[in-house]
């Protein structure tokens, strides 16, 4: 049987990600706005971060469905 669309890659994270553990509360700037999330998951060189909600932030976690794709380089720990 084919598993279509099911790959189980183990993802080693760079470096800077070893810093950013899975439900690591970090914090961005995304178009000169600071945001503020936690890491969901580690890729390579970036992390799936899912942002918190607030007031002024509506437009952009509706656009991204909550969660954005974030460098390592551009994360800090909160």
């Amino acid at each position: 049987m084919a598993t279509f669309g099911k790959f189980e890659t183990t993802v080693v994270p760079s470096a800077e990600g070893a810093n950013f553990e899975v439900a690591t509360p970090v914090m961005f700037t995304i178009h000169g706005t600071k945001q503020t999330g936690t890491v969901t998951k580690q890729l390579k060189n970036s992390a799936v971060v899912e942002l918190n909600q607030t007031a002024e932030n509506q437009k952009l976690v509706t656009q991204s469905n909550g969660v954005l794709i974030i460098n390592y380089k551009q994360l800090t720990k909160m």
